[in-house]
Formats: structure tokens, sequence, C-alpha cells
């Protein structure tokens, strides 16, 4: 009989997540240190093109963001519908993690492909002050 840890397993494999976006999904920084350190693909992408990073920003896993990028995450992925982290992050209201993607370069212009929404418009509409402001700040290409 299979078990529920089993089933999860499988459920998490067909959707293609793999065991670095299962360890940022849950902030698990020396899960995700040590798969990366092994040779995992910090860029894999699940079959919704989300990656690692996306999966760590959206929980606001600060640390965990920062060893993924640390070890060569393209913070400008894109899912397939247009999501980035940033935009993740300034939904989720992730000032630090907002801050952190705009010092390595993230680009603040990326839009959803349904809504052309881009972060600095997600940050506003929920009322995530802070971040709208950092994102109309000079140079972050919004």
């Amino acid at each position: 009989m299979t078990t529920r840890a089993e089933l999860s397993e499988i459920a998490a494999d067909e959707v293609g997540h793999t065991e670095l976006m299962r360890a940022a999904l849950d902030g698990n920084t020396v899960a995700v240190t040590a798969l990366l350190a092994g040779g995992a693909n910090v860029n894999a992408k699940d079959n919704e093109g989300r990656t690692a990073l996306m999966f760590a920003v959206i929980n606001g896993h600060c640390d965990t963001a920062r060893q993924i990028i640390e070890h060569g995450a393209d913070v400008n992925d894109a899912a397939e519908d247009g999501g980035t982290a940033l935009m993740l992050a300034a939904t989720a209201g992730g000032a630090e993690l907002v801050r952190e993607l705009l010092r390595v370069g993230a680009d603040a212009s990326s839009k959803y492909k349904s809504s052309g929404e881009t972060a600095l418009m997600l940050a506003k509409r929920n009322g995530h002050n802070e971040i709208a402001q950092m994102l109309e700040q000079p140079g972050t290409n919004e």
C-alpha cells in the first residue's frame, strides 16, 4: 500500500517539482544548500515554469532565496504566466526580498501575460507602499 508521503512525492513529481523546489518552498536553507552543492539545477522549472527561487520568494523565505541567488539563479526567469520572483515578492509584500532581487538585477518591467501587471502595479494594488516606493526609484526600469 502506498503511504501518504509516497503519494505526496508522486504528486510533486507529476507537476515537475524537484527536491530543490520542495526545500525552497519549505524554507529549508540547509537542504537547499546541500542540494545545490550536490549539483541540483538551480534554474529547473516545474510544469508551470516556476523555479525554486519563486517558491522561496512566495513564502517569504529570504535566507533560502539568497542561497538560491548566490548559486546562480536567474532572477529574471518567468513562469508560463509571465510571473517572476520580483512580481511574487511585490504581491506578497516581501520588502526585504524585493530589495534583494532589485540589488541583483531583477527586471521590474516584466508583466503578467494575462493582465499586463508589473511588480509596481501589484505592489500598489496590494497596498505595499514601501515596495511601490522601491520600484519607483530611478534605475528599476519600470
